[in-house]
């Protein structure tokens, strides 16, 4: 799908209350770079219908008389054979329902032609039509990523990072366990169990699963919460305790806060501002990140703004957003934040131990985590 002279796809959800909404003009203002927007119903290209939502088929049967020939988009948590229209399978994924899309640009370019009319984009432009998605969690893909790099920003309470944190802060102060689910089939639900004793979270989801909903917009997730009570906190807790499953909570809302940044930055953050870290993160015990030892020790001991970061230490600008985003989530940000004066900084100045200290970092560097283009 491209976004051609001005003009945007147009879209008409179905089912989807107004925080649904939201989140899909969020999504396609970011990640899909401005390409669709919400419109009404008359005015719509095609629709995005929630299969899930009460009285979901008769919606689907009106919205065929209405809009005869109009191709549609159907969400839902159940598998897509039971469909026979294109099908985004829940927790949707930005870059599964930018694809379907595209399949559906394809479509009606192929009936405008067959039928004579005018082309709804550019005839000298070729759509590539996107391979179906799969209804199974796929592996992240270094394009999928780079969409969402079309904004700069990012708020976390939009996506499953702010639920994990609400949910974490909770546990922490009521010292009660609490129990994040979230639908991966119309059968099944996965698990994040919070156990505030232990200060450790252990989850049903696999890496991959995981950076799935951290990465969809929370409106596109089907989540329940429950908050357990001081009999059945004990219980569970002593259930797990013996096994040593499980990971601290900052080390785990670290992993999430990368998955779900995807090289942006949390909304509030000032490019022009010297970034800061007010204590060393236990780089040991969390997610890896490649060059996250230059960025702490520039951080620590000479704040400057993050673009600044990017360059002198010519690490990738959507690598270091990540890390500081990761590093914002677990609190480890901090300083005096007034803006950033070259003259008063200073460039980093050449310290005696700077070879051998330059070699180690050099051996750091090689050192990288398979998983790592997940979010830069």
């Amino acid at each position: 799908m491209r976004k051609q002279h001005g003009k945007q796809v147009r879209l008409a959800a179905f089912g989807f209350d107004e925080r649904a909404r939201e989140g899909f003009r969020l999504m396609f203002r970011g990640p899909g770079n401005d390409r669709a927007m919400l419109v009404d119903e008359q005015s719509a290209d095609f629709g995005n219908i929630n299969m899930d939502s009460a009285n979901a088929e008769q919606m689907f049967q009106e919205y065929q008389r209405r809009f005869p020939g109009r191709p549609a988009i159907k969400l839902s948590v159940r598998d897509a054979a039971q469909y026979d229209a294109l099908h985004v399978k829940k927790p949707a994924r930005i870059a599964d329902m930018l694809e379907a899309v595209d399949n559906l640009i394809a479509e009606l370019e192929e009936r405008q032609r067959k039928e004579g009319v005018q082309q709804a984009v550019e005839p000298q432009q070729t759509v590539v039509t996107a391979p179906k998605v799969s209804p199974a969690p796929a592996k992240p893909r270094k394009e999928d990523v780079k969409k969402r790099q079309g904004s700069l920003y990012y708020n976390p309470k939009d996506y499953l990072q702010g639920e994990i944190h609400a949910a974490m802060e909770y546990s922490r102060t009521s010292g009660l366990v609490v129990e994040l689910w979230l639908m991966c089939d119309e059968n099944e639900w996965k698990k994040i169990v919070f156990l505030p004793h232990l200060q450790k979270v252990i989850t049903s989801l696999s890496n991959k699963e995981l950076w799935t909903y951290c990465s969809s917009p929370l409106t596109l997730i089907n989540h329940k919460s429950y908050r357990r009570n001081e009999k059945e906190t004990r219980a569970i807790q002593d259930r797990i305790e013996s096994d040593g499953r499980g990971l601290d909570y900052d080390a785990f809302l670290w992993k999430v806060a990368l998955y779900t940044s995807q090289g942006r930055l949390p909304f509030g953050t000032c490019l022009n501002e010297a970034a800061q870290f007010k204590q060393w993160p236990n780089l040991t015990r969390l997610y890896p990140v490649a060059g996250a030892m230059r960025i702490t020790t520039l951080l620590v001991d000479q704040p400057r703004p993050l673009p600044m970061v990017a360059k002198v230490l010519k690490i990738p600008p959507g690598r270091v957003f990540a890390f500081y985003s990761a590093a914002c989530a677990i609190g480890v940000v901090g300083g005096e934040g007034d803006s950033f004066n070259l003259a008063r900084q200073g460039m980093p100045q050449r310290h005696r131990d700077h070879t051998l200290f330059g070699r180690i970092l050099k051996r750091l560097k090689k050192t990288s985590e398979p998983d790592a283009d997940l979010y830069v």
